[in-house]
């Protein structure tokens, strides 16, 4: 006989072979936890994280479109001189410095395809990105290291001057400001990794419903800052339209408004 002189002993070892496979093979019998990564970097620049509002990730089922699970993408912008100045080969880890992410773990049996939604930077207003991706998950098989990496193009554009609906008596010299930025949020100057020179920022304002001036917006001294002078002439609302675009593809819009009124009026808007 195969065993002796006891025919159970390969019954009394099932059990353990089972065990063995259990740890070997944890599919086979149940959910296997099974790790995503996501990221967003900025085209031409850096990782988009926390400090300019971070981002939201949806996560669906794709064939069902039931939402699976949601989480804040928050984190740093990752290492400038890998990202920006290292020659990057096609296993360079991308996202080494503390770059941001959301980070999930499923529980599955069985390859399930995803629906990954992003929406932000939540800072960044009308220039805020609505992107979606699909992708399998496989059972054991995480989605980690730089994971799966959203590329946002696009420049920030927050109009600093005027405020919305701010007052100036007829005669002022309006200043038209906007912060102008990378969808990272990475500072804009002169001569830098992001050139300012080469940023093309321009003021179209806008009087009863036409274009009146179309002005250039110019470095102003500051990180990310642009700006420029308007006379208006005639009393009313206006309307001013920034916008801004690089040599990289990059472009976004800010969008703000004033009123002007005459001297005594503007004085007894603000109780003088």
């Amino acid at each position: 006989m195969l065993y002796g002189k006891d025919p159970f002993k390969l019954f009394r070892l099932i059990p353990v072979v089972l065990a063995l496979l259990v740890l070997a093979f944890p599919s086979v019998v149940g959910a296997v936890p099974t790790k995503l990564v996501v990221r967003a970097r900025a085209n031409d620049a850096k990782f988009i994280g926390t400090a300019v509002g971070g981002l939201e990730v949806t996560v669906r089922n794709a064939l069902t479109g039931k939402v699976i699970a949601q989480k804040a993408l928050e984190g740093g912008t990752g290492d400038t001189k890998l990202l920006m100045k290292s020659p990057i080969s096609r296993d360079t880890l991308l996202s080494k410095g503390g770059a941001a992410k959301a980070e999930f773990v499923f529980d599955i049996k069985e390859p399930l395809k995803l629906e990954i939604e992003l929406n932000g930077p939540l800072g960044a207003g009308n220039n805020m990105h609505h992107e979606v991706k699909t992708t399998w998950l496989i059972p054991g098989r995480d989605i980690v290291g730089d994971g799966v990496i959203f590329t946002l193009y696009g420049l920030i554009v927050h109009p600093y001057s005027p405020k919305p609906h701010e007052f100036f008596p007829i005669g002022s010299r309006v200043t038209i400001g906007a912060h102008v930025t990378p969808m990272c949020g990475c500072p804009e100057r002169p001569g830098f990794l992001w050139d300012a020179n080469h940023v093309t920022v321009t003021a179209q304002v806008f009087f009863k419903g036409k274009r009146i001036s179309e002005i250039p917006l110019k470095w102003a001294g500051r990180i990310s800052h642009f700006e420029a002078e308007f006379s208006p002439s005639e009393s009313g609302s206006y309307k001013v339209v920034i916008t801004a675009s690089d040599n990289k593809n990059n472009q976004g819009v800010g969008i703000t408004g004033f009123m002007v009124v005459p001297e005594k009026k503007y004085h007894k808007v603000l109780g003088r």
